[in-house]
């Protein structure tokens, strides 16, 4: 069998009017000309293969050290609780991420969190952890770096006594 990208054409399955004219109609993916692949399949080839790769890099490394950036005023929250999933975020879209990010190197998290240019100047606090202590975490790989993690989520609360304070650095 020949490797190729599938590519899933769309076609537009409607109703048509009295006069002819298409009044509703509904674009939907069809399968793969080349290999009959249908877009689910491919779905679910892709999760099955990030699940793979979560558990080989998980495997690999269990004691990697782990970091997060968070504004300096957040530190007494997070001594008390830890860093909780749907907390609100550093920006001021309102939205909230109902996971935790990490990073493999503060800077990699530096330029994923606090070096963005909308989040806020002032006091940032670098958090560490290690990846044995995050409860369910997925990893998501990319080749564009050395380590091939991109970042590395949790859904659930990294609890204080995971924690480390290990540095700071002001943004502004």
């Amino acid at each position: 069998m020949i490797e190729h990208n599938c590519e899933f054409p769309q076609v537009l399955i409607g109703k048509d009017d009295e006069d002819g004219v298409l009044t509703a109609g509904m674009n939907v993916l069809i399968p793969c000309p080349e290999c009959g692949e249908t877009p689910l399949d491919h779905l679910e080839f892709m999760e099955g293969r990030d699940a793979e790769m979560t558990a080989a890099l998980l495997a690999v490394e269990p004691a990697r050290a782990l970091y997060h950036w968070a504004p300096a005023a957040r530190r007494k929250q997070i001594n008390r609780y830890g860093l909780r999933p749907g907390m609100r975020t550093t920006t001021s879209s309102g939205w909230k991420a109902p996971y935790v990010c990490f990073a493999d190197s503060p800077a990699w998290a530096w330029a994923l969190s606090g070096g963005m240019r909308y989040t806020p100047n002032g006091e940032w606090d670098l958090w560490q952890t290690w990846q044995a202590d995050l409860v369910e975490p997925q990893v998501l790989a990319t080749p564009d770096r050395p380590s091939g993690i991109y970042e590395v989520r949790t859904e659930h609360r990294v609890y204080k006594r995971d924690l480390w304070l290990v540095g700071g650095r002001t943004k502004g």
